[in-house]
């Protein structure tokens, strides 16, 4: 018991707490709060609207910056058609995809958003630093909508990504947080 309660006592002095800064804390002065949107036009084509987009460039066309905490807050998802067409005419659910331009084959987030309804602030949190030198965030959707009753006369829909962001740049942050908080795998051998 005496070893065991030692053991015990060696491993708790051993550890270190992790350091990790709060986002609750952020520099605020210093991070301003940055959007990003992405649209993407399927045309009528025998009665389908397709969503097949390769990666393209956000707008603004916003230069991330190298050493820079980017702390994604929340998506918007929505079309230029009624929520009801929308959900009534899916042939295949559209999904949103996002990727640094540096790393178009990799998608940013773990799986792309799925677009079953329209999605209104959807708390998505992720931070993530970029170490590439004149990168940039690009987008894409991809699915599918049938031209229904409701539709006839609509020759294209127009689906629309909101994405709300922090741009963290105070150096003291950044670099806490980049030497404390866990790498975390984004998979395809990469980490964030």
């Amino acid at each position: 018991m005496i070893a065991l309660d030692h053991a015990l006592s060696r491993f708790i002095s051993g550890i270190r707490p992790l350091a990790v800064p709060r986002l609750e804390d952020l520099p605020y002065i210093s991070s301003p709060p940055i959007q990003f949107v992405y649209e993407s036009v399927a045309a009528l084509v025998l009665g389908v609207y397709v969503w097949d987009d390769p990666p393209s460039a956000l707008t603004p066309n916003r230069q991330i910056l190298t050493n820079t905490v980017y702390y994604f807050r929340n998506i918007t998802l929505a079309a230029d058609i009624s929520p009801l067409d929308f959900s009534g005419a899916i042939v295949t659910t559209p999904q949103f995809y996002m990727f640094r331009q540096g790393d178009a084959r990799a998608v940013l987030f773990r799986e792309p958003l799925q677009m079953p309804v329209f999605i209104d602030q959807f708390d998505y949190r992720l931070c993530w630093i970029s170490q590439q030198e004149n990168d940039q965030l690009f987008a894409a959707f991809r699915g599918s909508l049938v031209q229904t009753a409701n539709l006839i006369g609509k020759t294209s829909i127009t689906l629309k990504a909101i994405i709300t962001a922090q741009e963290i740049a105070d150096k003291n942050y950044v670099e806490t947080f980049k030497s404390n908080y866990p790498k975390v795998n984004l998979g395809e051998g990469r980490t964030a």
